[in-house]
């Protein structure tokens, strides 16, 4: 059972972190979707087989971590419009027949860039793309 965690910052400063004496306290330990997993493995805790053809001592087998990963691709498709168009938040448009998710969004660039930056958000811009 974890009490605490020991890490470094950025700079190389090492912290520590301690649980209060409270039932409810807890640590969460993130490193984003990739990292996380590969966190809790080089910890020991992951799919026992693994562990052990990696030489990485056990502390917990959990067959789960790190399965299920995929790549969440996006295609872009800007188009250039002839008129202003109304400024929306990305939404979902359409689900193809295999499962993939066509969102679009629209209006201004907030990326403050020069005039010919079709980035997203650009100006006279409506953006589809699917992921």
């Amino acid at each position: 059972m974890a009490h605490g965690v020991v890490f470094r910052d950025s700079l190389g400063r090492k912290h520590r972190a301690y649980l209060k004496h409270h039932p409810r306290s807890e640590i969460i330990v993130s490193a984003g979707a990739l990292g996380s997993p590969q966190l809790l493995m080089l910890s020991g805790v992951g799919p026992a087989e693994q562990l052990r053809a990696h030489n990485i001592r056990i502390t917990l087998d959990q067959p789960l971590v790190g399965q299920g990963m995929s790549d969440n691709p996006m295609n872009a498709i800007f188009i250039p419009s002839p008129e202003p168009v109304e400024v929306s938040l990305i939404q979902v448009v359409g689900i193809t027949s295999f499962g993939s998710y066509i969102e679009a969004a629209s209006g201004e660039n907030f990326a403050g860039g020069s005039p010919r930056d079709y980035g997203m958000f650009s100006p006279k811009v409506l953006t589809l793309y699917t992921c």
